[in-house]
């Protein structure tokens, strides 16, 4: 399984799963303190259980128990949403210290981390669209600052060769790709993303 800190081992993780979390942490997973360390918490809509349970068997040697589904209730109306956490572990407490501060935040070091199709599919699954006239795609980024959003245009740019410019919704930023870039951007993903999500792809 790994080495020891104190009673708990420190989980290996597999250049695949660390490139899924990658991703997830850009997109809409969490990680906190449960504890003494971290864990990735995931939390999806009906739509995405697939998602969700693709995500499961991806990380199933870092997950104690399956997805389960919970009832949520907002301005009177019911939603279903599928969640699961990692075990607590060390191996998560690097991920928190890259990319957490008062909130989440995009390291400095993003272009040596965000290199892999894997994390860009996982991201664009959990946060991404195409627009309505198909003339592009948006990374929905706006949890992230200005600063931030910087990063990773110069990370995909530098990484990917994907020029993307900022668009701004109720005064939140967006990472935009134009038609140009669409569509290479999608053939670098198209091999991981799931089918039940193909209407994300152009």
């Amino acid at each position: 399984m790994g080495n020891t800190v104190g009673s708990r081992a420190i989980l290996n993780l597999t250049d695949r799963q660390r490139a899924i979390i990658i991703g997830k942490i850009l997109g809409d997973g969490c990680l906190e303190k449960n504890g003494n360390y971290t864990r990735l918490k995931i939390d999806q809509g009906q739509k995405q259980k697939n998602y969700v349970f693709w995500l499961y068997e991806e990380l199933s040697s870092l997950v104690p128990s399956k997805p389960y589904k919970i009832e949520v209730y907002s301005r009177g109306k019911r939603d279903v949403h599928w969640r699961f956490a990692t075990y607590s572990n060390p191996a998560f407490d690097s991920f928190r210290l890259k990319f957490y501060g008062k909130r989440k935040s995009v390291p400095a070091n993003i272009n040596q981390l965000l290199n892999e199709p894997m994390s860009l599919a996982v991201w664009y699954m959990d946060d991404g669209y195409k627009r309505t006239d198909r003339s592009g795609l948006y990374l929905c980024t706006s949890a992230f600052s200005k600063k931030d959003n910087h990063l990773l245009q110069v990370c995909l740019e530098r990484n990917f060769g994907l020029s993307t410019n900022i668009h701004y919704a109720g005064g939140y930023p967006r990472i935009h790709l134009p038609a140009k870039y669409a569509g290479k951007f999608c053939q670098i993903i198209k091999p991981f993303v799931l089918e039940s999500l193909s209407y994300k792809l152009l």
